[in-house]
């Protein structure tokens, strides 16, 4: 029963994974879309000219073919923050779908973060995601949805439902977020996330048995980025540039608002990433900021994908733009 497609980062995030899972969305003709997100990620998506800034739904659930929008059993969120997404989608509630075991973020939890110092440290985003997943890990009173759902009472499932309706579906996209190398056991600790950015991983944290998944789709992007501040080291064969070096007005980071470090592409990186998620496609982003390099880019990739990739992998998308008319097939 292949029917999920995994869409994850390949690089340290930011790769523009909001674009091509709305695009897939689309596209694809999904049923449903599923993510596990946490307040440390926000992915944006414009269609017919209107922005949406997501942190908790998936970026498909703009979608009208998309029947069913779920936020798996690892997602960690706030009341208020779902209600103002929800509020950017009529009739979103009809669909939306919710796991018992979601974990509410809590004014406390940023609190807890911005108090250790974990900003200045590792270059984290201290949106309080570790701090309410160790309330949830703790099995302290009231740290999941499940166990105080407020206005969300009508659409919070049991996990034997939340099954049921994972198995009623038909084509389903699960969303990821960050990236690979930000993973908790990538080798970038203690400058990573609170977990593994990886396409297993992702489908435990969503209920998603391993078996059902058909493809693996990694965004990259031509230049790959970390957030600013102290946020680690990049790969050997990497070495950070200036945004003026590329000729480009800086990015700045959908969360925090930070300047955004950003790099040459890496070989390595690539192939550690492939090893470690097993790729079938890439969506290769940004190619817009060197045309020429991103042709030599995406021949690179193709060859690490031949080698390291499922049988058949390649870049079969590639980005050019902010929307989805600057999304390009690969034949």
């Amino acid at each position: 029963m292949k029917k999920v497609d995994v869409l994850v980062g390949a690089q340290f995030g930011s790769e523009g994974k909001g674009l091509i899972a709305g695009h897939l969305a689309h596209a694809g003709g999904y049923d449903t879309v599923v993510n596990v997100n946490m307040p440390n990620a926000g992915h944006t998506y414009i269609l017919d000219g209107k922005e949406y800034m997501f942190k908790v739904l998936p970026n498909g659930a703009v979608h009208d073919n998309v029947k069913r929008v779920m936020l798996g059993p690892d997602s960690v969120f706030s009341e208020e923050r779902l209600l103002e997404e929800c509020a950017m989608i009529p009739g979103l509630f009809n669909k939306l779908i919710i796991h018992e075991n979601c974990a509410w973020l809590r004014n406390e939890h940023k609190f807890v973060e911005k108090r250790s110092g974990m900003m200045e440290r590792m270059g984290s985003t201290a949106q309080g995601s570790s701090a309410a997943m160790i309330d949830k890990i703790r099995r302290l009173e009231l740290a999941t949805v499940g166990s105080d759902p407020g206005e969300f009472t009508p659409n919070v499932v049991s996990h034997a439902d939340w099954m049921e309706h994972l198995a009623r579906s038909s084509n389903v996209l699960l969303e990821g977020c960050q990236g690979y190398s930000l993973g908790l056991n990538a080798g970038f600790y203690p400058y990573c996330t609170s977990r593994d950015c990886t396409p297993g991983r992702l489908a435990a944290g969503a209920g998603i048995p391993h078996h059902w998944i058909r493809r693996v789709i990694g965004a990259a992007r031509l230049h790959p980025i970390r957030v600013g501040g102290n946020s680690g080291p990049p790969y050997p064969d990497q070495r950070e540039l200036g945004w003026e070096e590329l000729g480009l007005s800086p990015e700045y980071t959908t969360v925090t608002g930070r300047q955004r470090r950003i790099f040459s592409f890496s070989l390595e990186q690539m192939i550690a990433s492939t090893i470690a998620c097993g790729y079938t496609d890439i969506f290769l982003n940004f190619c817009n900021y060197d045309p020429k390099r991103a042709q030599l880019v995406k021949d690179d990739i193709n060859k690490i994908l031949a080698i390291h990739g499922q049988p058949g992998a390649r870049v079969t998308y590639t980005g050019w733009g902010p929307t989805d008319a600057d999304i390009k097939y690969e034949e």
